[in-house]
């Protein structure tokens, strides 16, 4: 199994869009802003929404002129829901001032996602209710036990 490292990413540059990646052209500022307002459904019916940018889906966001193409990776190849977050994303990206079309991709580079992508404080948000779930069920992890 071959796996795709970025040369050019940094621990303290990810190679993807973040809630802190800042664009000096105004319209991928605009595009990003959209995109935050973006819910990943599995993340919505587990009562816990995050945006696709907060969640670490947005690869990048590129402008061509007029149009628009974003590259998203997914947390998995086969999301059922590629179709329903490209229709989202299409429809409120292509209703910015200046934006004609907008095409959304998957990437199939061979990366994975991993949950390194998400926002900090979503992530901590994740491992803390994780956390309260395994004390509610009088669950102690693994590497707590003791003989």
């Amino acid at each position: 199994m071959s796996v795709h490292i970025d040369p050019y990413a940094t621990d303290d540059e990810p190679s993807h869009v973040t809630p802190e990646t800042e664009f000096d052209d105004e319209r991928k500022a605009q595009v990003k802003t959209r995109l935050e307002e973006v819910l990943d459904p599995c993340s919505c019916m587990s009562d816990h929404p995050i945006s696709i940018v907060d969640l670490g889906l947005v690869e990048s966001i590129e402008t061509h002129g007029r149009d628009v193409e974003i590259t998203l990776l997914l947390t998995s190849q086969r999301c059922t829901y590629f179709l329903d977050i490209d229709d989202e994303i299409c429809e409120r990206v292509e209703s910015l001032s200046g934006v004609d079309t907008c095409v959304v991709h998957q990437d199939t580079s061979g990366k994975i996602w991993t949950n390194d992508r998400m926002a900090d404080a979503e992530r901590e948000k994740r491992r803390a209710r994780f956390h309260e779930r395994m004390e509610a069920a009088g669950i102690v992890p693994y590497a707590e036990r003791s003989d």
